[in-house]
């Protein structure tokens, strides 16, 4: 049986941590919110942290066009 590709979407309950530099609360506020740090300095769950991926359920399924038909 020949196998098919599929593109699965998931979503789920995350967290992250990010460390700023700032000299207030509302500059980190700001920082955060104009995504305004450097992407390395940022750990998400599912890649880094101990969280995991929190209520993970898939949205949609989709197949995909093979190019070897």
């Amino acid at each position: 049986m020949k196998l098919k590709t599929y593109k699965v979407y998931t979503k789920w309950t995350g967290y992250s941590e990010i460390i700023i530099q700032a000299k207030s609360k509302e500059e980190v506020k700001e920082l955060v919110d104009t995504q305004n740090y450097n992407p390395s300095d940022e750990i998400h769950t599912g890649y880094g942290l101990e969280y995991g991926y929190d209520d993970e359920e898939i949205t949609k399924i989709e197949e995909q066009e093979s190019d070897s038909d």
